[in-house]
C-alpha cells in the first residue's frame, strides 16, 4: 500500500487528485494540507512514502518546501499547472512532474514508477531510517535551565544521520554545561562519532571531571585514540555559573561563539585550540565572560553559515550577525527557529550540504 499526502492551496485540485488517487487502487491517503505550513509537521507525524505537492501556493513555493523536508526525505510528485517549474522541481530531486488537469493514465504511470522504486529501497536504506530516529532520540528534547536563563537547541541533519550533536548538562545546582559540536564528514560514520562524543561529555560533565580545559582535552584525547581514520571534530563548550553570569568557553576548531547584547554582536571566542583529534596532547585555553541580563550566547556548526543558494553564494557569517540583533527580545526557542527558517529561505528549494545546528543560550532580563 502506497502512502500519500496531499499538498495543495486548491480545495478543488485536492479533491480531484484524492479521487484520481482512490480510483487508482492499493494508495492510502495519509494527510492533506493547504499550505506549506500546515503540511511540514503533519509529514512528519504521517510518513508518507510520496508526498503530491503543488509549486505555486502562499507563504512558501513546493519547491522551497521539498528542499527543506528533513531526511530521510519521502518521494516527491509535483502537480501543477505551470510547465516552466520544471527544472526547478528536478532539482530538488523530484520523482515526477505533472501537469494539471491530471490524467488518469499520467498518474498510472507516475504511481507505477513510485512503486518500483519503493520496491528497490534497499536494508541499508530502512536502517538509515532507524538511525536517523534513534540519534534524535539520543539528543535532548530541551536543555537544561536555571531561574532567569533560557536555552534551546536544535539540528536539521543533511542525510538523515548528522555529525552535529549538541550537549546541555545541570553540573550543580549553580553550574550548567552546554556544547555544539560538529564531526568531519557525514552520513552513519560521521553520526556514531558524534553520538560517541556527545555521551563522553555528558558523563563528563555529569560527574565534574575538572575544569572546562580538562574535559576538552578528555574528550580530544579519547576522539585520537579511538578514531582508525583521520576523523576529527570542531568543538564550542560553554560552562555558566548561573549565580553572577559568568561564563567560560572553549571554542576548538568551531565558528565563532557570538553574543548579542545593547552594544551588537560581539564576538566572545574565535578558536583556542585546535580541532578535537588532530594532536593527542593538545591545550586548550578557555575565555571568560560575563554574561549580563538580556544577553544572548550562539553557538552554531558551520552547516549554517556555509549554507549555499542555487547560485553557489554562502549564508555567511555577515548574514548571520544582521539577522541575530532582531531578536535579543525573543525566547531561546524561537531564536532556534528563525536562525534555521533563514538559512532555510536562503538555500531556496536547494538540498542542504551538511547538517545545520544552532544552540542558544540567553540570560533573562532587562539590560
Amino acid at each position: 500500500m502506497l502512502r500519500a499526502f496531499i499538498v495543495d492551496d486548491e480545495p478543488p485540485a485536492r479533491a480531484r487528485l484524492r479521487q484520481l488517487l482512490i480510483e487508482a487502487g492499493d494508495v492510502l491517503i495519509v494527510g492533506e494540507a493547504g499550505d506549506p505550513i500546515e503540511a511540514r509537521s503533519a509529514i512528519a507525524d504521517a510518513r508518507p512514502d510520496v508526498v503530491f505537492l503543488d509549486i505555486e501556493m502562499p507563504l512558501e513555493s513546493g519547491t522551497t518546501f521539498a528542499g527543506s523536508l528533513p531526511e530521510p526525505r519521502p518521494f516527491v510528485v509535483f502537480a501543477t499547472a505551470f510547465d516552466r517549474y520544471a527544472l526547478d522541481a528536478f532539482a530538488v530531486d523530484a520523482t515526477d512532474y505533472l501537469l494539471k488537469p491530471i490524467t488518469r493514465a499520467r498518474l498510472v504511470d507516475t504511481l507505477s514508477r513510485l512503486r518500483e522504486r519503493l520496491s528497490r529501497r534497499s536494508d541499508l536504506e530502512r536502517d538509515l531510517r532507524d538511525a536517523s530516529a534513534t540519534q534524535a532520540r539520543l539528543l535532548l528534547r530541551s536543555l537544561p535551565t536555571a531561574e532567569g536563563y533560557d536555552a534551546a537547541a536544535m539540528t536539521i541533519p543533511a542525510r538523515g544521520v548528522g555529525g552535529d550533536f549538541f550537549v546541555g548538562q545541570a553540573v550543580t545546582a549553580t553550574r550548567l554545561v552546554y556544547a555544539l559540536g560538529d564531526v568531519s564528514g557525514k552520513g552513519v560514520p560521521a553520526g556514531l562519532v558524534a553520538s560517541s562524543l556527545q555521551a563522553r561529555l555528558e558523563a563528563l560533565a555529569l560527574h565534574g571531571a575538572g575544569s572546562a580545559a580538562d574535559v576538552v582535552a578528555d574528550v580530544n584525547r579519547t576522539l585520537h585514540e579511538r578514531s582508525e581514520t583521520a576523523r576529527f571534530a570542531t568543538l564550542a563548550y560553554l560552562e555558566l555559573d548561573t549565580s553572577n553570569g559568568a561564563m567560560t568557553v572553549i571554542n576548538a576548531g568551531h565558528p565563532p561563539v557570538m553574543v548579542v547584547g545593547r552594544t551588537g554582536v560581539l564576538t566572545i571566542a574565535e578558536s583556542t585550540g585546535p580541532a578535537l583529534g588532530v594532536l593527542p596532547d593538545a591545550s586548550f585555553k578557555s575565555a571568560t565572560f560575563a554574561l549580563a541580563p538580556a544577553d544572548t550566547v550562539v553557538l552554531y556548526s558551520d552547516g549554517v553559515t556555509e549554507a549555499f543558494d542555487a547560485d553557489g553564494r554562502e549564508f555567511g557569517e555577515d548574514a548571520l550577525r544582521q539577522l541575530l540583533p532582531g531578536m535579543i527580545h525573543e525566547p531561546a526557542g524561537q531564536v532556534c527557529h528563525r536562525i534555521l527558517d533563514a538559512v532555510r529561505h536562503h538555500i531556496s528549494g536547494t538540498r542542504a550540504t551538511d547538517d545545520v545546528t544552532v544552540l542558544v543560550l540567553k540570560r533573562v532580563g532587562e539590560a
